[in-house]
């Protein structure tokens, strides 16, 4: 039988188009290249784990920064040099919000995250059932 000639050049197209794809994918998912202020704490996307009992999850970084302990708005206070303290573990700073998020949830214990009244536009409120 045969060999088609087409077929090693039709694969060719195909694996170069798949490259490229994953090669575009791959920058749009680099995002920004850390700055000389964020030494030592690259940014990350986010993150979302269970943490000694609680669903812990944030993103962000600075002023924009959110946190939450099972569904609720942990508040954090960013600090000029990069860390951040919160409403829970105010006088301890920590190197990064998912750091404070932990050190929160240990200082809490078994105990629950109230709500918060302190809104802020940047972060979404859920509604966690009862």
């Amino acid at each position: 039988m045969q060999r088609q000639k087409w077929f090693p050049k039709r694969t060719a197209t195909i694996v170069v188009a798949a490259v490229a794809a994953l090669a575009a994918a791959g920058t749009a998912l680099a995002g920004e290249p850390e700055t000389p202020g964020d030494a030592g704490h690259g940014k990350k996307p986010g993150f979302y784990e269970t943490y000694h009992g609680h669903q812990i999850m944030g993103w962000g970084s600075g002023d924009a920064a959110c946190a939450y302990i099972d569904g609720k708005r942990l508040v954090v206070y960013p600090a000029p040099d990069g860390n951040y303290t919160s409403a829970v573990q105010g006088f301890k700073p920590e190197r990064s919000l998912k750091a404070i998020t932990k050190a929160s949830v240990k200082q809490l214990g078994d105990m629950k995250l109230a709500a918060t009244a302190e809104p802020n536009p940047k972060c979404p409120e859920f509604e966690t059932p009862a």
